[in-house]
């Protein structure tokens, strides 16, 4: 499920709550029993075990051979894995002057490109999903609870796991590094803009005085 890109949304002792990987769901209806290694799906009553569930995955050129599609999909997740682990090395101390436990996404959505939401309704606000390819309107932002969730993949969170969404690292330092970055230029791009403002208004001039008139 890891290697499918699917994290589970609740835990219960052996048993673990999934979004459906061949199935778009509303909620999670896929059951995953860690010391059996076998799953259940709430909705059609089918179960079984790793094979079952990636034939039920796999694309109609990979189904010929399931062993291999496997092997090949946990590879990759392998391979990411590692790359994630080098992520996680110490590196140089950087100080970020930044309470990002506190910032507003839609600010945040605003530095990563989004200037507008595609619409709004009350407190909720809709964008195009930064993390899907299709770019689709499925990213839905609370600015009351200042959480996300998305209406497609059912992924949900703050800003933290917004930005996990983006780069893929579980790396707390990373993460931080990469939302200050991006705020970085947003507030560049901010201060340029309200200098350009200021230089375009006129200066304002003190009134004329009123000529002194003769008195009769």
């Amino acid at each position: 499920m890891d290697a499918l890109g699917k994290r589970p949304i609740k835990e219960l002792d052996d048993l673990k709550l999934y979004y459906s990987p061949y199935r778009n769901d509303r909620e999670p209806k896929l059951v995953v029993h860690t010391k059996l290694n076998r799953w259940y799906d709430l909705v059609t009553d089918k179960n079984g075990n790793l094979r079952d569930l990636a034939k039920l995955t796999a694309k109609i050129n990979k189904r010929k051979d399931i062993d291999c599609y496997i092997l090949e999909s946990m590879n990759t997740y392998e391979s990411i894995k590692g790359l994630l682990d080098m992520s996680r090395r110490p590196r140089e101390q950087i100080i970020i002057k930044l309470d990002i436990d506190n910032l507003r996404l839609v600010d945040f959505m605003k530095a990563i490109g989004q200037k507008e939401p595609v619409a709004a309704d009350g407190c909720l606000r809709i964008y195009k999903a930064p993390y899907d390819k299709n770019r689709e309107p499925t990213m839905v932002i609370n600015t009351e609870t200042n959480q996300w969730r998305d209406t497609k993949s059912g992924a949900y969170g703050g800003i933290y796991d917004l930005a996990y969404e983006l780069t893929g690292s579980c790396s707390m330092s990373d993460l931080n590094r990469y939302i200050a970055g991006q705020m970085e230029g947003f507030r560049e791009e901010k201060t340029a803009d309200t200098h350009d403002t200021l230089k375009q208004e006129p200066m304002s001039q003190e009134p004329e005085k009123p000529k002194r008139g003769i008195h009769l």
